[in-house]
């Protein structure tokens, strides 16, 4: 490697969107595959690469006591790595550069499905410093090791995708040995679906499993795979990201491929760097096994196709106490289970248990299952799954959850859920559309909205014909003149937003998405700024141009809401006595909301205590009129844990308990 005073409002009920999630399913098989590279093989791999044990090549026996690429050790390594491709049944090549100084050594196995399309694992071999001795245990040979292992483990198995491992020569020096290849590549028209690249991977001095990835827009896509499967795959696994072009993943980005790299933990960062301390007592062998065999679930999930991609548009809360219906879209290039396997849609009132519905019809890839009926003041909790019709497959939206035959027993982390309660929605979309964006000019256009109420989710729905995004500006703004930016600029040539949601639920921030934006982003800055804030008066749009040469059109947008209506279902008898609600939702994370009614006016206060006894915030503090109220609370400031909440007025006093999570 290279060198009334109520805290701030936050958005807090799903509202309803276009969620669609295109996911590498889990696998068992992938499972158990990748739990093949186990202490003992990585640590074998690793002692030959650093010296630290001696290696036979063409009959002699020697140690590689430096990998520099000024040093004679360097041509022994790529030796070692040629030879143990041949072992496992490749037909290794060797690429020169340099005056055939350099070497790439890389193994491939082929497509048999889309041969001409391939996926990349890489990690560079040679090493620091320039010395007679250079182990480089952990840069990088830690990253060598994972491509090796995943040759190994999958060289037995027919992939649908051609498979190429690589050991680059010369990263230390510029790069160089992956930039000969991708230029190459580049010229010879090759379809390179993604570049996985390890560099240094077996070092974490906290113990906290995190690494790190530098990605950049055109690679999003391929990085968030990755993160999906450690997920799924090595779960004690976090990440954080750190642009960088300083290792071999660039190469890759100067013609127009996707690649990453996945490194350790940037800001832990292995003190032993560059010297001959970067030796084998530093690693963290169970760190870097666990690194490795994430890097072979992802790899193998590709080139498998196990790509599923699942469409549902969000349940809405209302007051509705009736059964709802749950629409799911399925794509995929394995068929999908029927019979007592078929999709199912799990259900709970709690979050805890749950029950599980079967689809009432499935027309092609569209299926259709009902959610029982609750009574108002329930908050329902569900989230979808299915797999293949073999049983090697597993999916579930949101994504995450595991459990095969039958699928999904295993829940997601997050889920979808609804609350049935007196809420309303409200859907508007303009009346003016579609109208011009021109270069180097602002356009503008207005919804209004007569509705009362006061905010409580507020998302914003865009379609923009524009062939380059990154030139566009996209501003809403409220009656009271409070201004959002939603998007600045994003998606570089790419084009257009097509069904685009803005919503701070979302899973994606629209400035780490790839263009076209389709689906549900996190805008630049968040919607909440109107909670809490009237309905009713003028919205502005602005859409401002920055370049020339590509004019668009604004062909529709909407406004979508969510707010409370306490006039619905609601009679005077049930308002004769003061009640502290259940927040919502429960455990909460960085929002919640706390319901209550008062028979009459009061002086209020609301507070929230640690399970120490001691206050942490006060929600309320003063007079609040009869009726129903709806206080959303921001807990970003609180540390996961249990907590209580107390409601006083002159006459009445209520406690509850709530859990924040993270």
């Amino acid at each position: 490697m290279k060198h009334l005073r109520i805290l701030t409002l936050f958005s807090l009920l799903a509202f309803p969107g276009l969620k669609t999630q295109a996911q590498l399913a889990y696998s068992p098989f992938v499972d158990s595959l990748s739990q093949l590279a186990d202490h003992n093989s990585v640590l074998l791999l690793i002692r030959q690469l650093a010296g630290d044990t001696t290696v036979t090549i063409d009959g002699i026996t020697s140690a590689i006591q430096s990998r520099h690429y000024l040093n004679p050790n360097n041509a022994k390594a790529a030796d070692f790595i040629y030879q143990k491709f041949s072992e496992f049944g490749y037909t290794p090549e060797v690429q020169t550069f340099s005056g055939n100084r350099g070497e790439n050594v890389i193994a491939t196995k082929t497509g048999i499905k889309y041969p001409e399309k391939e996926f990349i694992i890489c990690g560079h071999y040679d090493n620091m410093p320039s010395g007679s001795t250079a182990p480089g245990a952990d840069d990088n040979g830690s990253g060598t090791v994972a491509v090796l292992e995943a040759a190994r483990i999958l060289a037995p198995f027919d992939f649908d995708y051609t498979i190429r491992f690589a050991a680059w020569d010369e990263e230390e020096i510029g790069l160089v040995g992956s930039y000969a290849y991708a230029e190459q590549a580049f010229l010879q028209g090759h379809q390179i679906l993604g570049v996985l690249n390890l560099d240094m991977i077996a070092w974490d001095s906290d113990n906290d499993y995190t690494y790190t990835i530098a990605t950049n827009d055109f690679s999003q896509a391929f990085t968030n795979d990755y993160i999906t499967t450690t997920a799924l795959y090595q779960p004690q696994f976090s990440h954080n990201y750190y642009y960088t072009t300083a290792s071999d993943h660039a190469s890759f980005w100067e013609f127009g491929y996707p690649a990453f790299l996945a490194i350790e933990d940037w800001y832990d960062f292995n003190e032993y760097y560059h010297t001959t301390g970067d030796d084998i007592p530093i690693l963290n062998m169970d760190y870097f096994v666990a690194f490795v065999r994430a890097a072979i679930a992802n790899i193998a999930a590709q080139a498998w196709d196990q790509r599923i991609s699942l469409f549902h548009e969000p349940l809405v809360s209302g007051s509705s106490a009736d059964a709802r219906e749950a629409v799911l879209t399925v794509n995929s290039n394995n068929p999908v289970a029927e019979g007592e396997n078929a999709p199912r849609l799990y259900y709970s009132t709690g979050g805890l248990e749950f029950n599980y519905v079967l689809p009432v019809s499935a027309t092609g890839n569209l299926y259709t299952f009902m959610i029982p009926g609750f009574p108002v003041g329930t908050e329902v909790f569900y989230y979808f799954a299915l797999q293949d019709s073999m049983g090697r497959l597993t999916a579930t939206l949101p994504e995450g959850g595991r459990g095969i035959n039958p699928p999904g027993t295993q829940a997601p982390e997050s889920m979808f859920s609804y609350q049935v309660d007196y809420f309303v929605s409200v859907d508007q979309c303009s009346g003016n559309t579609p109208l011009a964006i021109n270069d180097f000019q602002n356009t503008y256009d207005e919804i209004e909205i007569t509705s009362p109420g006061d905010i409580l989710d507020l998302n914003v729905k865009v379609d923009i014909s524009h062939t380059r995004t990154g030139e566009l500006r996209l501003i809403l703004k409220g009656e009271d003149d409070t201004a959002v930016m939603l998007s600045d600029r994003n998606g570089g040539e790419g084009d257009h937003y097509t069904n685009t949601i803005f919503d701070d639920q979302a899973d994606v921030p629209v400035s780490e998405a790839q263009a076209p934006f389709t689906g549900r982003y996190i805008p630049e800055m968040p919607l909440s700024a109107f909670n809490g804030k009237p309905l009713a008066g003028n919205w502005q749009m602005r859409i401002n141009d920055g370049g020339s040469g590509n004019s668009g059109t604004l062909n529709n947008w909407c406004l979508q809401f969510l707010y409370y209506d306490p006039s619905i279902g609601i009679s005077d008898p049930e308002l004769q006595q003061a009640n502290l609600e259940q927040n919502y939702p429960n455990p909460a994370n960085t929002s919640t909301s706390i319901g209550f009614s008062l028979p009459a006016a009061s002086e209020v206060k609301l507070v929230v205590y640690d399970i120490y006894g001691q206050m942490v915030a006060q929600l309320a503090d003063g007079q609040m009129g009869a009726g129903r109220h709806l206080v959303v609370a921001g807990l970003r400031n609180l540390q996961p844990g249990r907590y209580f909440y107390r409601l006083e007025t002159e006459k009445f006093t209520a406690t509850r308990s709530m859990v924040i999570v993270r």
